[in-house]
């Protein structure tokens, strides 16, 4: 199942670990400190890298456990094997609760504003349903961590193909779009038997760089002034197993602590330093687009600080998450710091 997620690193993973395996050989350790999808930490780790995975934000992590840590189907031994998870996940009952009333198109949203039509009101209500029965599963001991991470990632999956929005959850789609109109399914997850030993953790890089242990790290910071935690608050939601005060017309949880520096452009430079002059590593890899808050020469000026840098592109195709992003193609930048 596909990531609809800004700055998504898919289509363009098998190019960054070709140009990392020019320089750390596949065993090696390399941490991924701002994972998004994991979308890289995966194909690092189907390259035969160890790989340190830590994201900022709580669904991301979700993602990496299940994509890193779970290497085959968990044994759910509550059900009788992963399969029958997959049932009982596609049984279970809608319920009109939190997301029935916030995002839904049926809703009463606790602010008096009119419905958010982020979802049917049949998949809101499912959603709703699925989520409580996942909570009382770790709630109460019978699944563990692992399995918790995986029924969570396979909720997250499933909620983002039918969500009603162009590509980010900052805002709706003022009619529900026909995905949106499609009942939530659950797809058999792929995993995948990597052979290194990996490790996920939840924190910003601010926390992580300083106790990094690697012989590399690749760095994906965000690189346009829209934050992840604003824009993804309802897959934060998921993640996160609360229910937050949906703020505002667009129902937004309170993501202002969560806000990165790589945002702002009066910030990101100064992030971009801090970060480096933390990481105690002898190689670090950084992407970055062409569309970055940092222009290319100021980057290049902060970098050479650090080490011999390295330039490599790849032009891509601009990720549009509506109608108001310019179409064209993109240049992604993977700066190589040797120190």
């Amino acid at each position: 199942m596909s990531f609809r997620y800004l700055g998504n690193k898919t289509k363009l993973s098998e190019w960054i670990v070709g140009e990392i395996s020019r320089v750390v050989p596949a065993g090696s350790s390399i941490a991924d400190p701002m994972c998004g999808t994991a979308s890289v930490s995966l194909a690092l780790a189907q390259a035969g890298y160890s790989v340190t995975a830590a994201d900022a934000l709580a669904f991301p992590v979700i993602h990496a456990r299940s994509r890193l840590l779970a290497k085959h189907a968990p044994a759910f031994k509550a059900f009788g094997g992963y399969d029958k998870t997959l049932n009982w996940l596609r049984s279970i009952p809608p319920k009109e609760g939190y997301f029935f009333r916030e995002f839904g198109d049926a809703g009463s949203p606790a602010n008096g504003r009119q419905p958010r039509l982020y979802f049917s009101a049949s998949n809101a209500a499912r959603i709703d349903g699925i989520r409580e029965s996942i909570l009382n599963l770790a709630s109460s001991g019978t699944i563990s961590e692992l399995e918790h991470s995986v029924l969570l990632h396979s909720l997250i999956l499933s909620t983002n193909k039918i969500a009603n929005i162009s590509g980010t959850y900052g805002y709706f789609l003022k009619e529900l779009s026909r995905n949106a109109q499609q009942a939530i399914t659950f797809e058999p997850l792929q995993f995948e038997q990597t052979p290194g030993n990996h490790t996920v953790v939840l924190g910003p890089i601010e926390q992580h760089a300083s106790s990094i242990c690697a012989d590399a790290v690749y760095l994906d910071p965000p690189y346009t002034k829209r934050q992840y935690a604003g824009n993804y608050h309802i897959l934060e939601t998921l993640a996160q197993e609360d229910e937050p005060i949906a703020a505002g017309d667009g129902g937004l949880r309170q993501w202002q602590e969560q806000a990165s520096d790589f945002c702002y452009r009066r910030l990101a430079g100064k992030a971009f330093r801090k970060t480096l002059e933390q990481l105690n590593v002898p190689h670090v890899f950084i992407s970055y687009s062409q569309d970055g808050q940092v222009p290319e020469d100021e980057l290049l000026a902060i970098l050479n600080d650090f080490g011999k840098v390295t330039i490599r592109e790849k032009s891509y195709n601009r990720y549009r998450s509506n109608n108001k992003v310019k179409e064209g193609r993109l240049l992604e930048r993977l700066y190589h710091i040797e120190r």
